[in-house]
This record gives C-alpha cells, structure tokens and sequence, in this order.
C-alpha cells in the first residue's frame, strides 16, 4: 500500500471508485451535484450541449462564462453526456479559481528570495526574448514542492489566470500565462494528479513535435486496432461510422508517461479542418481515450465557433490542417513496433498515481513538483496549479524551446 502525499505536512490518501475511460474518486452523477450549486459563482450561465452539430456522436459540452476576464467558454468531453457536462462544468471552475485567486503576494526580486525557496534561475517560466532581471521586483506566491517537501515562490502570473482586482500592475511581465497545470477534482489528490498529467503531457508534446521539425520521419505512430481496450475500440468505431481518419501517435519522452497524440481529419474532403488532441496517464489506454476525444472535442468548438480566442490567421491554419500534403504525409507513417502501449502503471489510488509520476519526473532529472492549493473554502471543490520547472511549457507564439526540447533532439541524433 502507497504512503500518503505530504502536502505541507497534511498526508493525503484518496481511493479510486470509477474506471469507466477514466480514473475518479466517484462517478461523473456525483460530481455533478457537486458542482451543480457554484456555477453561478463561476460565471456559468448555462451548460450547453453541442454534440449534435458534429456527426461523430461523442458528448460534447460548453460552459458558457459572459463577461468574465478570460475565455468565455469552457469545453468538456466524455463517453457519456453527463461525464462531458462535468468536463465542462470542472473546467468553468478551475478557470474562475485561477481567475479570482485568494492569495498572499509577496513583491521581491528573484535575488530577494530564499535560496531554497525559489526557482533555479534558469528554469524560471520566462517567454521568448523576455527582459527578466535578477534584481527587480516581482510578484510572487508560495507553492509547496511535492519532491523537496519545502515551500517555493513561484510567479503570481503563472499561477492565476489575470491580474487581481485591486493590484498595482507591473509593467514588466516576464512569465508565461495560461491554463497549463490547472486542475480540479473530488479530491485534492485527485486534482494533484490532474495538473501533473497536464504538465507532463505539454512537455512530451512540446519535446516530440521540435524534434519531428528537426529530424523528419520520427513520428512513432500506433496501431490503433492492436490495443486492447474497449472504450478505444469504440471510438475507433465511432470515427469509421463517421467516416473519419484517426492517425494516433506515441509522444511519450523521458518521463515515462504515455502520452499520445490523436490527428482526426476527414476521410474523403480537404480544407475542412484536421484537429488535434493530446493525452497522458499512466494507463495507456485512458491516454489514448484523452486524446482521440479531444480531437473530436476540437472539431465540435470549431463548428460552433465558440473560441473568442480564435483569430482569423487560426482560421487559416485550420484549413491548412488537413491539407492534401499533411494528409499523405500522416497516412504515409508506417506503424511503429516500438509504440505498442506498455502495461499500464495506473493503481487503484491516487496516492500511488502521483508517488510514481513523481518518481519517473525524478528519473528523468526533474527535482522539484510545485503545488499551488487555489480551492475557494466557500466552494470547496479542489483546483489546484502544478508547475513543474525544468520541463516545456505550452507552445503559445511567445514559446522557445528549453534545454529539454533541445536535449530530446539531440539524443536522437547521436542514435543515427
């Protein structure tokens, strides 16, 4: 049996009671009554089901949030209706959490810092060409860091997801800003373990795709028939019946992670739009589920055109997805024998989960897992940050790749 995850002392232990294409302390019934009394509070007005503007039939939810400082939906996915009500619902939640943050701030330099409370200086989440200075002040808030068992400052920015009300603003903004590592849950553990798949995922995806840019031909695609799971078998079908094609590729790096990442495009039209969709989890067969209904999640936004993030030059990148090149290029990837998924390393607690996610981020020259707790007590549902530095970040337009995108490539080359 697993030992308990400290967090600041406190031993955190939660079973696992649902396993249907995913891992959960109860079912999606019971989570959405959980959820169901705080939308409001969240700024949802309404929860809409947009399934039916797609052919595929894979449940597809938005969480409509009008005025509020971010994006204006949230967009979940499922095997079942209710399950995708409750993606949604969750991730409206964590957003409003991240969005209204009750936090202590601390403003100081990085220089200003403990030393053994800060991040390595070149491990900092800085953007492209940011003009971070060792000596001017920042605003910081303290995370809890699940390897050294000791608090860490961490940046405010990457931490929430817009300014607090009330604060006086710096003009210098350094840091990254956005959703990865945000993750909420039944329990605290359970959103622990959400925000590390998350960050783990960005990272693998972050690391496999600059090294596809850099040595062609090193996609590692999967057989999809070969697995043997049920919920990926009938996705499969689904897709078939929709008559779309799925390429699924094995992203997995160092960590140890499974992580994959599903291309989904129209089998007879072009210019209609390849989509993406990525996951990670230590069963390989829920990673895979992840990403194959994100990918069908990302057709249903596009159709809705629901994304007010969404520029005219995405539109055209969006055409371009499926292009008659991308295409004949994706479906020209032999299987790979090497990507047959391994057994899964999943247990039946979430305590265990995070103890080997935490041990393979260790073996893989990682040494700190920073935790934010950003649950509202007037909510009390779990959200929690994960950052986890010294691995890629999301790649936004202000992203360059890091010592470990880089090192990824090169181990690949010294093997040809």
């Amino acid at each position: 049996m697993a030992e308990p995850i400290l967090l600041r002392g406190a031993p955190l232990s939660a079973r696992k009671r649902f396993f249907e294409a995913t891992h959960r302390t109860v079912s999606p019934a019971e989570t959405l009554e959980r959820l169901r009394p705080h939308l409001r509070t969240a700024g949802v007005s309404r929860l809409a089901d947009i399934t039916g503007l797609d052919r595929v039939g894979i449940p597809t939810v938005l969480a409509h949030r009008p005025n509020c400082p971010t994006l204006a939906n949230a967009a979940g996915k499922g095997f079942t209706l209710v399950a995708a009500t409750v993606s949604a619902a969750m991730e409206a939640v964590e957003i409003y959490h991240a969005e209204a943050m009750q936090l202590d701030v601390v403003e100081a330099s990085w220089a200003e810092l403990p030393e053994e409370a800060r991040i390595a200086r070149d491990l900092l989440p800085l953007n492209r060409l940011a003009l971070f200075d060792d000596d001017k002040p920042y605003h910081w808030v303290e995370a809890w860091d699940l390897i050294g068992q000791r608090p860490v400052y961490v940046p405010q920015m990457c931490v929430g997801m817009a300014p607090p009300a009330g604060q006086r603003p710096l003009i210098d903004r350094p840091f990254a800003m956005g959703s990865n590592g945000l993750a909420g849950g039944n329990h605290l553990l359970e959103a622990i373990a959400a925000g590390l798949y998350e960050v783990v995922e960005r990272d693998a995806v972050a690391c496999d795709r600059l090294l596809v840019t850099t040595i062609p031909q090193t996609w590692r695609r999967v057989d999809p028939t070969l697995v043997d799971d049920p919920s990926v078998a009938d996705l499969l079908r689904r897709l078939g019946e929709a008559d779309l094609e799925l390429v699924l590729i094995d992203c997995t790096v160092d960590t140890r992670v499974p992580c994959y990442m599903a291309f989904v495009f129209e089998a007879e039209y072009r210019h209609s739009g390849g989509t993406k969709g990525y996951g990670a989890h230590l069963d390989p067969a829920v990673a895979m589920v992840r990403a194959i209904t994100e990918a069908v999640q990302a057709r249903l936004i596009f159709i809705a055109g629901s994304r007010d993030d969404y520029f005219r030059r995405d539109q055209f990148a969006h055409q371009l997805a499926d292009s008659d090149a991308m295409v004949n290029d994706m479906l020209a990837l032999a299987f790979d024998p090497d990507a047959v998924p391994l057994p899964s390393a999943a247990s039946d607690s979430f305590e265990e989960d995070v103890a080997t996610i935490l041990d393979r981020l260790r073996a893989a020259g990682i040494d700190q897992a920073l935790v934010v707790d950003l649950t509202d007590p007037d909510i009390d549902i779990p959200v929690v940050r994960v950052l986890v530095p010294g691995l890629e970040g999301y790649m936004f337009d202000q992203y360059t790749p890091g010592p470990r995108a880089l090192a990824w490539v090169e181990r690949h080359r010294s093997l040809q």
